[in-house]
């Protein structure tokens, strides 16, 4: 019996290192796309902007 719990408590002790250990791999995972994200969506506002800027100097 004695084995047994042991045995409980070494999986569930085992089980919540390697969940802390992936969750931070993927929470830094996470955290470089929502980076590379931002990065993306101001490339992307600025190059609409040069292009509205563009089409207004056109205009004129």
């Amino acid at each position: 019996m004695q084995t047994i719990l042991i045995s409980i408590l070494t999986a569930a002790i085992t089980t919540k290192i390697i969940a802390t250990y992936y969750f931070k791999k993927i929470d830094g995972y996470v955290e470089k796309m929502c980076e590379m994200t931002l990065k993306s969506n101001e490339k992307t506002v600025a190059i609409i902007l040069h292009k509205l800027q563009e089409n207004f100097e056109l205009e004129d």
